[in-house]
């Protein structure tokens, strides 16, 4: 019953936030493929990772991954900035444009936690975060995010 219920709710989210890129395509021109848009997923979830470090996690050629991102860069979805300990290296940042964009699928996450607020004691909630907190540190190992909230956009 566990996995029906991790995979219930991991498939809705998922689903409300492709009804929300299909509400996108269908009310303007649809300037993001379904590849790209996975690529912009993995660089909100990374935070700012390096073009090397966004390559490692999509196991892409660096070739293949830079292409991929001078294509968002070019759309207006990325920017590279240059970093200041390394100048070789360029942390890729989501743009305003994105960040809008992907704010959607946050509200919803948002809305989501406000109910479940309305709905559980402070302490199922507390055990709730803490149950998550381990699955996410301790149960997913093969997938270590930063810990951060949303990513800023780039300036």
């Amino acid at each position: 019953m566990l996995d029906q219920a991790f995979n219930q709710v991991y498939t809705k989210f998922k689903l409300h936030f492709y009804q929300q890129i299909f509400n996108k395509f269908e009310s303007r021109e649809a300037t993001l493929t379904t590849v790209e848009s996975f690529c912009m997923e993995v660089i909100m979830a990374l935070g700012h990772p390096t073009i090397a470090e966004f390559s490692n996690m999509m196991n892409l050629s660096t070739p293949n991954a830079a292409y991929k991102i001078n294509n968002l860069v070019k759309k207006g979805y990325v920017k590279k900035v240059q970093s200041s300990t390394d100048k070789r290296e360029y942390h890729l940042y989501p743009t305003k444009k994105y960040v809008d964009y992907y704010s959607i699928s946050y509200a919803y996450l948002q809305h989501v936690v406000d109910r479940a607020k309305q709905r559980f004691s402070t302490e199922d909630l507390q055990k709730l975060e803490e149950m998550l907190n381990i699955v996410a540190e301790e149960l997913m190992p093969e997938i270590q995010l930063p810990h951060a909230g949303v990513p800023r956009a780039a300036e």
